[in-house]
Order: structure tokens, then sequence, then C-alpha cells
């Protein structure tokens, strides 16, 4: 996690609960990242933990949320954690079958 950027939170993201799980920063650019969401991480409501991916752009010297890329539902809290500890090193393959909601290579 990087946790020296500063990040600007819109209030739509405090409201719906949504929790950063972390922040990858492009090495190339150091201008664009993504942003790792987790909704219902703590089970408190009646729907399956989610994860969601933003990007985020550096805008005067802070990152802002320009938008979301895709969520992904898991049946327990801890299938939603190990899928974020591990996306981050996924490769391209796996990513695009986990998008397609294929059995990806690798065991999550």
């Amino acid at each position: 996690m990087n946790s020296q950027i500063q990040l600007i939170v819109p209030e739509w993201f405090v409201q719906d609960e949504l929790q950063i799980v972390e922040t990858i920063i492009s090495k190339t650019s150091g201008t664009s990242g993504i942003l790792i969401a987790g909704e219902n991480f703590d089970a408190s409501k009646h729907c399956n933990p989610t994860v969601r991916l933003y990007t985020i752009r550096l805008i005067e010297d802070k990152y802002e949320l320009t938008k979301e890329l895709d969520s992904f539902q898991f049946k327990t809290v801890g299938e939603a954690k190990l899928f974020c500890s591990k996306l981050p090193e996924l490769n391209a393959i796996d990513l695009i079958m986990v998008m397609n909601k294929e059995e990806p290579v690798l065991t999550m």
C-alpha cells in the first residue's frame, strides 16, 4: 500500500461506506493508479462483500478518483480480502479471466 499519497475521497465514497483497501500508483507515470475499495467487509449489510476498482489521477498534487473500473462480489469477507491481497500480483491473463467471471488460472 502506498501510504504517502494524498487522496481526495468524495462524499459519496464515505456515504456508501466504502473502505480503502490499497492504492497502487503506476511506477512508470506516477500520475495515475488504481484504488482498491471494499464494501461490506464488516458483513454488517445484507449484501455480499464487494471489491471495487477505481482509477485515480494526480490533479494539483492530490490523487482523485476518476471512474469505477469494475466490481467483484464474493460469498465471504475472507474471499474478498484474499482477492484484494492477490490482485496487485495477478498477471493479465488471470485478471481477464476474473473480469469475465471465468475460473482464474491461480487459486484464490
